[in-house]
């Protein structure tokens, strides 16, 4: 192999509806059709209940619900960080919308919102950190980026919410590396799940950190070695 390989081109339509088809939504055990999240539920929940016993009282079918729709909420968010801003992050927010609708799955879109919010909170919690100076810049990058997007989206004749979504996603790598958002997605995770996140004991709480990181690294890794085209 060359020391400069050349990456096999993917649609960005194409490679989401994939990863959604046979990561999120299904999985293939041989020649069975499983759902990922519902096996991964069961063994989350055995997991952290061996930590803490109160999370016995979480519905493992409530679970994997929430599991399916962080899953996508977290795609896109490694997506941005990807990407960045523009025509990728703008297509993959609304062609996601499109899809699940298409799927009949328009709860997992609504879903998604409070982690979404969630996001963006954590962003603006890092921003509000910042010295004055570095405050000024950093606000006006994300401004800048924002403003990028709507004339993408306008662009391309998208006005939906999706732009919105994809618009609180913004600039928000260093408080996720900061795990400022993690501990963010945390607590609406378990509100979502009818716990208390800050009730739970720290081991229980870092293992579900880790649990909803490995999520998000897990999308990351999936176009390591493609390259996505419009």
């Amino acid at each position: 192999m060359g020391l400069f390989t050349t990456k096999k081109e993917v649609r960005l339509e194409d490679f989401c509806r994939d990863f959604y088809e046979t990561q999120i939504l299904n999985s293939k055990i041989g020649e069975e059709s499983v759902n990922p999240n519902a096996m991964y539920a069961e063994v989350l929940k055995k997991s952290i209940t061996e930590i803490d016993n109160s999370f016995a009282n979480v519905d493992v079918q409530k679970l994997t619900d929430e599991l399916t729709v962080l899953r996508f909420e977290l795609f896109a968010l490694a997506w941005t960080h990807k990407f960045i801003n523009g025509k990728n992050v703008i297509a993959q927010s609304a062609f996601t919308k499109r899809y699940l609708k298409e799927k009949g799955k328009e709860d997992i879109w609504k879903g998604m919102e409070i982690y979404n919010n969630a996001i963006d909170g954590g962003t603006l919690h890092w921003l509000s950190s910042l010295g004055d100076t570095n405050l000024s810049f950093n606000h006006g990058m994300r401004k800048d980026l924002t403003v990028k997007n709507l004339e993408e989206a306008q662009k391309n004749g998208i006005t939906d919410d999706s732009v919105d979504r994809e618009n609180n996603r913004l600039w928000s790598e260093n408080a996720w590396r900061e795990r400022i958002i993690l501990g963010g997605l945390l607590i609406t995770f378990c509100n979502e799940l009818g716990i208390d996140a800050e009730k739970l004991n720290r081991q229980a709480q870092i293992n579900l950190m880790t649990a909803i990181a490995g999520l998000y690294m897990g999308a990351q890794q999936s176009w390591d070695k493609i390259k996505i085209i419009p």
